[in-house]
C-alpha cells in the first residue's frame, strides 16, 4: 500500500503541473469567478485544495504549520498559488518517500479545526489525503473546460512515474 501512496503522490504533482499550466493562461477575473461549486471559484477551490494539504501534512507529521481555516486564500493570485503548490507538492512526495511502511498500521490522533478529538487509522487519512487531492483537482480540471482552455488528461495511469514503476514491476514479475 505504501507504494501505492507513492505513487498517487507521484501523480498528483505531475497533475497538479499540468492543471497549474492551465490556470496561468485564466485572466483574473476568470480566476476569481463566482460558480457554483463549493469553495465558489477557482481560486477558492485552489487555495482550499493547498490549505487542506498543508493540514493533513502537518497533522501526520510531515512539517508545515497547520492552517487556521481551510476555506481562506492566502494566494489570491493564480502565479502564487502555483508557487505554493509546487512547494507543497515537492514537501507531499517527499513526505510519501520517507514514510516507514509500519505507519500504515497506526491511528493518527488530532483534532479537526473546530477542536473535536479523532482517531483514524494513518493509512486512511492518507488515502483521503488524496482523494481529496483528486476530487478538487477534477473541479479545477472541469472548470478550466468552462473556461474554454483544454486541459490535458491528467488521468492516474498517464503520468509518466506510473509508467516507470509499472515498467520496473513487469521486469521483477
Amino acid at each position: 500500500m505504501h507504494r501505492l501512496f507513492l505513487t498517487q503522490a507521484l501523480a498528483g504533482q505531475w497533475a497538479n503541473g499540468i492543471v497549474n499550466a492551465e490556470l496561468a493562461k485564466l485572466a483574473p477575473s476568470q480566476w476569481t469567478q463566482a460558480c457554483a461549486m463549493n469553495f465558489g471559484s477557482m481560486q477558492g477551490i485552489a487555495n482550499h485544495l493547498l490549505l487542506a494539504d498543508r493540514l493533513w501534512l502537518h497533522r501526520l507529521g510531515g512539517g508545515g504549520e497547520a492552517p487556521a481555516s481551510v476555506a481562506a486564500v492566502p494566494c489570491p493570485e493564480v502565479a502564487d498559488y502555483i508557487a505554493a503548490r509546487r512547494a507543497q507538492d515537492e514537501r507531499v512526495v517527499a513526505f510519501f518517500r520517507a514514510l516507514a511502511p509500519e505507519r500504515l498500521a497506526e491511528t493518527l490522533h488530532f483534532r479537526t479545526l473546530d477542536g473535536t478529538p479523532k482517531a483514524l487509522p494513518v493509512a486512511l487519512c492518507l488515502a483521503h489525503m488524496l482523494n481529496h487531492q483528486t476530487h478538487h483537482r477534477g473541479q479545477l480540471h472541469a472548470l478550466l473546460g468552462v473556461h474554454g482552455q483544454s486541459c490535458p488528461d491528467i488521468d492516474l495511469l498517464y503520468a509518466p512515474e506510473v509508467k516507470m514503476l509499472a515498467a520496473q514491476d513487469g521486469k521483477r514479475a
